[in-house]
């Protein structure tokens, strides 16, 4: 059983709990009131005022559009409660946060180099005195962008896909200025790297360890990423009159990798792996080392762990395209022009290969 009550001007909730106590001559039973203080919301003081949510809200946030009986009701069972106010809420509620907020943009967060792009972006972010709200879009996107909409962020950075043409539509209509990074669109503020060419940097690392059974291997998602990477690996090969051995897609899962590899291992039939991503190429990599195989694995992206585990790959370096992208807004928003004014950003960078002899 719950009450709630008020205790020394602190809102609490009261638990009734009843234990049941044995002995050698009876039972009986004891109860115990465990008391849990808890945080008071704008909702509890609208309750006990009598008033509704949005007075209390202009009330407590210094709003003129108020009758002094209405403030002083307010604020006396404000005070009565110990509300202390939530410093976050207000300035989203006063605008003040979310004008000096960069918004991000995530389809979903399946792999670490979309965590290392964020980590670049949020160093650069802090060194120009902006914060940083990272949103997964996932299955809720409606809802994002209805809350991106009504929250006037500073500019958007959007990660790893594209935006749908009614939601480039509102964020223009709100002169929202928005980049975006891994992802690039002729007509959109884009920064990418050159993902054709790093898929033939990894074509030509295989050939030049002396590949002739050569195999792709890459996640069920088939994105712009993906597409170019392989297209350039596969124009490589070509150009080199190789024919690719085979083309296997998995989930983008380690152990799953892991799993292909033994197996493609034990068959003795590809010699060389290209995987198209380090997730993807760290379970090669184990399941390599552990039957102690010569088959050779590259991976792509260069993420941190791919250094200390000896990996090669293709880098495309995450915590700089982060850097680049968050000072990129940055500028924009200082130009403080609208949208249709100013000119469309569009830089392609280079990755490099990293021949660590896996």
């Amino acid at each position: 059983m719950f009450y709630k009550n008020y205790l020394n001007n602190c809102f609490v909730f009261i638990l009734k709990i009843s234990i049941f106590l044995h002995n050698a001559d009876n039972s009986c039973i004891k109860q115990y009131y465990l008391i849990i203080k808890m945080a008071v919301t704008i909702k509890d003081i609208a309750k006990i005022s009598g008033y509704g949510v949005g007075t209390v809200s202009r009330v407590l946030n210094g709003g003129t559009l108020v009758k002094s009986e209405t403030r002083e009701r307010v604020m006396q069972v404000a005070r009565k409660l110990n509300y202390k106010p939530n410093k976050v809420a207000k300035m989203l509620v006063t605008g003040k946060f979310s004008q000096s907020t960069i918004g991000i943009i995530l389809p979903k967060i399946t792999h670490r180099f979309s965590m290392e792009i964020i980590a670049g972006i949020y160093t650069k972010l802090n060194e120009l005195g902006y914060n940083l709200l990272v949103f997964n879009i996932g299955k809720k996107r409606e809802e994002v962008f209805e809350h991106i909409r009504y929250s006037h962020f500073s500019g958007l950075l959007v990660l790893l896909g594209s935006l749908k043409e009614d939601e480039v539509l509102m964020l223009k209509s709100e002169n929202t200025h928005f980049v975006y990074l891994d992802y690039h669109d002729r007509n959109e503020n884009s920064i990418f790297f050159n993902n054709h060419l790093g898929g033939g940097l990894a074509a030509k690392y295989l050939m030049d360890k002396k590949c002739k059974r050569i195999m792709l291997v890459g996640d069920y998602a088939k994105t712009i990423q993906r597409e170019e990477r392989f297209r350039g690996f596969k124009d490589v090969l070509k150009g080199a009159q190789i024919e690719l051995f085979d083309e296997v897609y998995i989930s983008s899962d380690e152990k799953a990798a892991y799993s292909l590899t033994k197996k493609v291992i034990k068959a003795g039939k590809a010699d060389g792996i290209f995987f198209y991503s380090d997730d993807l190429a760290l379970g090669g990599l184990k399941a390599k080392r552990e039957i102690q195989s010569s088959i050779r694995i590259i991976g792509y992206d260069d993420i941190e762990a791919a250094g200390y585990l000896g990996l090669s790959t293709v880098r495309q370096n995450a915590h700089t395209l982060g850097k680049l992208g968050a000072g990129t807004i940055v500028e924009i928003l200082k130009k403080d022009k609208p949208i249709n004014e100013t000119e469309v950003v569009y830089r392609c960078l280079e990755p490099e290969l990293v021949d660590r002899g896996s």
